[in-house]
């Protein structure tokens, strides 16, 4: 029989699923009943045929969203899961999974509860957004994910080091394998490849005035005549205002700001790119790499935890000492100058990739959740 399996959290589902939303949740329908609960501009639920999703209706200002979604809704999600039965609830991160596993111990004694986690939550969500307070943010946070984490069933993260200490700290079992990837729309096309590529939110743990000074000046140095195109949400105005003034002070033609792109555009824009550059101080198990990887790309990326190891270790990523911009420069070098070297980086870049994310991987890992929940 069929578990039920809800998945919470804020994550941007439309009212129209997109074409990769789609092919996900088909695959997880072939062994599971998957339902979502997410904001969204309205209160209603859709049945998509693979997947049930609940919409919330979605507070204007940012503080009343996490409020709402983290703290106000037992009595919602508790109906929700009598009312279809669910058996699983996988939340999106250690704070979201408060409401879950207080419905677990009050209420539904059987509901199986799995946290998700991208890396270090609470450093994503203080260097990404900008709060008032984030001494006391970080202080009940703390609090908060270490109560949920003891009370959960299991823990899923996209990194294996860090999942692995994580669940080692509270005891609890867990299973670690990357976010979903189109693996259909991310292919090689025979393209003509040229120029550089930066895709993600322009952030500062992102490192794109880092690349966008480092570009220039090797640039400068070697009569680099590519461009480097920066693809991604302004989410944080003032670091994109810095990085773009930077550009226009400095007369710099060959970089260009071309803004968020669907992941079809992606798809085409990796398979005519040369190379993937990075310069994050921190990521879980960066989508981008696995993205550009499936389309032969490879990429120079800054060593740390979640790109040393597999990209640097297994693919087609070469590694630089974070921030240094010398060693960027002498890896970029290296990489541009040969032919072979770029060809082998992008066979590695191919092979993890697919391994990461190819044809029902995804669904195969969710079965071995189920199987570790249910292991007596």
């Amino acid at each position: 029989m069929k578990k039920n399996i809800l998945l919470y959290g804020t994550t941007n589902y439309g009212s129209k699923l997109s074409t990769s939303d789609t092919l996900k949740f088909k695959e997880l329908s072939q062994n599971f009943n998957i339902f979502v609960m997410t904001y969204n501009n309205v209160d209603k639920f859709i049945d998509h045929n693979y997947v049930g999703i609940q919409y919330l209706r979605k507070p204007r200002f940012l503080f009343l969203q996490y409020s709402k979604f983290y703290f106000l809704n037992l009595f919602r999600v508790k109906n929700f899961c009598e009312k279809n039965e669910i058996d699983i609830v996988s939340a999106k991160d250690p704070i979201s999974a408060l409401m879950p596993i207080l419905i677990k111990l009050f209420f539904l004694k059987n509901l199986k509860i799995v946290i998700e986690h991208h890396g270090d939550f609470l450093k994503l969500l203080l260097n990404q957004r900008s709060f008032k307070f984030n001494f006391l943010i970080m202080y009940f946070s703390k609090i908060i994910s270490n109560f949920t984490y003891k009370n959960c069933d299991l823990i899923r993260g996209v990194e294996t080091n860090y999942t692995e200490s994580i669940a080692k700290k509270y005891n609890k079992s867990y299973v670690s394998f990357p976010a979903w990837v189109d693996y259909k729309n991310y292919k090689i096309r025979n393209f003509q490849r040229e120029n550089l590529v930066f895709v993600g939110n322009i952030i500062p743990r992102k490192g794109v005035y880092f690349l966008i000074k480092a570009f220039n000046l090797y640039t400068k140095e070697n009569n680099f005549s590519e461009k480097f195109l920066i693809i991604g949400d302004d989410q944080n105005a003032k670091y994109s205002k810095k990085c773009k003034l930077y550009v226009k002070n400095n007369n710099i033609k060959n970089i260009e700001f071309l803004g968020k792109k669907t992941p079809e555009e992606l798809a085409q824009i990796y398979s005519s790119t040369r190379l993937v550059l990075m310069a994050s101080n921190f990521e879980g198990l960066p989508r981008v790499l696995i993205e550009s990887g499936l389309c032969a790309t490879p990429s120079l990326a800054s060593n740390i935890q979640g790109i040393s190891d597999p990209f640097g270790k297994y693919g087609g990523t070469t590694l630089y000492e974070l921030n240094n911009m010398r060693d960027f420069q002498e890896k970029l070098a290296g990489i541009l100058a040969s032919e072979q070297i770029q060809t082998e980086l992008q066979q590695k870049s191919l092979e993890l990739s697919l391994k990461l994310s190819g044809k029902n991987v995804f669904l195969n890992n969710w079965i071995e959740i189920v199987e570790k929940l249910y292991e007596k």
